[in-house]
Formats: C-alpha cells, structure tokens, sequence
C-alpha cells in the first residue's frame, strides 16, 4: 500500500466500488456485534459485503482500509460518508482503535467464510488495553493468513506549546467566543422584531469558531463552563454551537458540513424570541400551563427561520435542528410527530449540547444548576432512551469525566480548576492550580496531571467554588 497523501490538494476521493465495500463491511462489523454469524440478518450483509468485497479485489488484488487523522482510506482514496454512514464509520474505527488496530490489508484469496471469522473477532473480542498483537494471534489461531493488521497512524503534528502562546491562543479563543454571543444577541433581537437577519455575519461567526477549535479547542470548551450571563440565552446558543462544532470536527466533518451544523446550532432556540418574556424569565417552576406554552418553540423556531432567512442549505438544516432537538431517540419529546421519522444527525448532535448546557446552568426551565460530572451521569443513563449512544460517548470524550471550570480537590490539599480534558486519560485532565493550604495563589499556573511529574497528584473529588467564595470565571478569563 503507497502511503495515503492527506495534503488537501492530492487527495483521490474513493469511487463508487470502494464506497459500498466500506458502507458494507461496517454494516457487517455492526450486525455482528448484536447477532451471530448464522442470524438471517447477519447472512443477508454478509452476502451483500462479500460481493463488494470480490467486486474490488478482482480490481485491485489486495485491499487495504486505514483510519488517517480521523479519515478513512481504502488503498490511497478518501472515503466520503453521508451522515448516517459518517457516524456508524467512526463507531467502527473507534471500536477498531480501542483494539489497536488502525486499519486492515485484504488478500483477494479470502473466501466469505475467513471474512466472517475476521468481522465476528474484531466485533465481539474483549481486550482491556490496545493489543494488536493479541489480536493477529487469534486471527492466525483461526487459520486466517491472508489479513494483515495496521498500526494506528495519527499525523496531527503535536506542537509543544510555550506559556506566551498558551497565553495569545486563549486570548483569541476569547474573542471568538464573545463575538458570537454577540452574534446570537444580534439574531435573537432581530429576529422578535420580525427583521431581517444577517445570515452572512452568521456564517462569518461559525467559521472563526471552526477555525478556532481546528487551532485550540480546549479553550472554547473552557469558556462554554462561564455560567454569570446576564443575557444567559445568547451564551446558550454560543456554547451549543462550540459542543456541536467541536463532536462535529470528532466526526470528521468538511468545513462546509461543519459551518451548516455550527449555523443550526446558534440558532435552535431562536423559536423562544416568540414567547412571552415572563414565562422565560419566570424564576419559579413551571406548571403544566407553561410546559405547554415552552414545548412550542421547536415549531416556532422552525417557522421563524423559514420566514426571516433567505432559503439555502444553511437555512433549511436550521430549520430542521430547531424543529427537532428535543425529540429523543425513542420519539417521546416534544413536538410530537404523526409519523416516526429518524431524526437528523445535526438534530442529534444539537441534542446532547442543548441537554448539557442547560442542566449545568441552571437557567429557564432549569432552575438550579447541576454538577457537570452529574449531568454526564445522569445522560449516559438515559442514553438509549433520549440520545444517540454513540454521539454521547463521542461528547463524553470532548468533555470529560471533569468538563472544563470544574474546582476540584487534589491528593496533595491543592485547588484547581480544570481547564481542559485529556483524551487519552479522561481522569487526568489538565488544571489551572488556585489555591493551596495558604491560601489563594497571586497566579495560576497549568499542569498537566498526566504528566509523569505529577503523579503524586491525584484527583480526590469535585468542589464547590462557592463554598471557597472563589470566582472560577474570573480564573478562566485570566492571563495569570
């Protein structure tokens, strides 16, 4: 196999031929981790994945696949995925990554029987840690010679970044971020007046927000923690985009699909301009009178972009996410469909954002704010009922076990504040220190609790900053 050339201007996008052996074999690797291989459902994708399968080794002879940066190959082509198949395509790497393996090369002497072998041990073997090795033994163990396994191949150049340009890209993130709370300001306040919307400013905004998150993600998802808005719905619709945009880029979406995710994002609550202001600013609990006037927003949002907004593929994708981010996976939610219709990818996404935000913040219907680490617990509970499974494990990742602006105590009587997730540790993230057992520190310095040198600090539990009077937005907006 010739190395797969990721540069931007080289690229050969997959045929059709390799398109449906991918869609097929991922298909298969789904089927047969809820069904055995002798299941009349099994048989039929393993029948329609052996014909495309033979169809592109007798073209080519060997076949390889390899999972690039979050892109996947098969020989040196790119494979594009529609938005069902974008999602079941990284469910399938993801599971492969876990397993170490970060790609296959097929030999066109494989007979369907060897291929079944193949896709029933990667779909149903349980190894604890990455252990490719593990896994080729069992394939020659089952009589297998013609697969070779890959390594795991991550090019995302890793710069070591220096305080000073810690300090510029937080700086810019800040920016970023402020200006498209003022976006959604502009939007909201247009919008209940029924005036035209600048839908170019819009779109200006979400691609500085892509843009800003390819560069430094962890400090956008640092500012979504920032809870004292006095305009707390326009912050909403910022830190839904930034978590819709950041699972988005996870995903590995094109810029064009990510700018129409980010534009449904900021504007899926814009149905609630259409509301009266005392039921928004009600600070009591609803009762069942204003549940009913509040479910109305979906539909209202949907109208409301439709009517303000030239119609384009930004525009309508809008009008879908506010029309059904509140429909669950099950189709309970609100509205209530006649008919049962899958929900949008980007609906599902806006979903899970939406959720987070809103609990942890504890405004509108939401009164009272509830722990990040809560949350998370409480949606991985309801995943197969309101969420798409794999999306919530996917934004669990972004997050982490402790979500950035989380206080929290360490093993050596420190308090820190976390500042941004580690992906490869989710327990270890890396934390602005505040305090010690003298006080509050003049400056606040980031460590990494991954990071060798700090082993001897461990996460001990969750903080109230409260209850220490420390102003946590006041940390995350320093300099210091």
């Amino acid at each position: 196999m010739q190395t797969a050339k990721l540069e931007k201007d080289q690229l050969e996008i997959a045929g059709p031929n390799e398109q449906q052996f991918i869609n097929a074999l991922f298909v298969l690797f789904k089927t047969a981790q809820y069904v055995d291989v002798n299941n009349a459902s099994y048989l039929t994708q393993a029948s329609k994945f052996y014909v495309c399968f033979r169809r592109l080794a007798d073209e080519h002879g060997k076949i390889s696949i390899k999972s690039i940066d979050g892109r996947i190959f098969v020989g040196d082509k790119l494979v594009k995925f529609d938005s069902d198949g974008l999602v079941r395509a990284r469910s399938v790497m993801d599971q492969w990554h876990e397993l170490g393996v970060g790609g296959a090369v097929l030999d066109d002497s494989l007979d369907n029987r060897q291929l079944d072998k193949f896709v029933h041990l990667l779909a149903t073997v349980k190894i604890q840690t990455r252990d490719a090795q593990t896994i080729a033994q069992r394939l020659t163990e089952l009589g297998i010679e013609g697969i070779t396994l890959l390594a795991i191949e991550d090019r995302t150049p890793r710069p070591i970044l220096t305080d000073e340009k810690r300090t510029v890209m937080r700086r810019a993130a800040r920016a970023t971020f402020f200006r498209a709370i003022s976006v959604a300001e502009d939007v909201m306040v247009r919008a209940a007046s029924d005036r035209d919307i600048d839908l170019g400013r819009a779109k200006r905004v979400v691609h500085s927000l892509i843009d800003q998150i390819a560069d430094d993600e962890s400090s956008l998802i640092e500012l979504t923690s920032i809870r004292d808005f006095d305009e707390y719905t326009f912050a909403h619709c910022t830190n839904v985009c930034v978590y819709s945009l950041t699972i988005g880029s996870r995903l590995g979406m094109d810029k064009q699909r990510l700018s129409q995710l980010g534009f449904s994002a900021l504007f899926h609550d814009i149905g609630k301009v259409k509301l009266p202001e005392d039921l928004i600013r009600k600070p009591d609990a609803y009762d069942e009178n204003d549940w009913i006037q509040m479910q109305k927003h979906p539909q209202l949002g949907a109208k409301t972009i439709l009517r303000n907004l030239r119609f384009e593929p930004h525009v309508a994708r809008a009008a879908i996410g506010a029309f059904e981010h509140h429909i669950n996976e099950d189709f309970t939610g609100y509205p209530a469909l006649k008919y049962r219709k899958p929900t949008n990818l980007f609906s599902k996404i806006i979903s899970i954002a939406d959720t987070f935000d809103a609990l942890t913040s504890g405004r509108v219907y939401i009164k009272k704010a509830i722990p990040p680490d809560e949350v998370l617990r409480k949606m991985m509970y309801q995943m197969t009922v309101k969420f798409d499974a794999f999306l919530l494990k996917l934004f669990v990742n972004v997050v982490g076990v402790f979500p950035a602006g989380t206080m929290i105590l360490l093993s050596t009587e420190e308090l820190a504040v976390v500042s941004k997730n580690n992906p490869a540790d989710l327990s270890h993230p890396t934390v602005r220190l505040v305090g010690n057992r003298d006080g509050i520190l003049p400056s606040y310095p980031e460590i990494d609790l991954a990071a060798p040198e700090n082993a001897g600090r461990k996460v001990v539990r969750i903080i109230d900053p409260q209850k220490y009077h420390i102003d946590v937005k006041s940390i995350i907006l320093s300099d210091k």
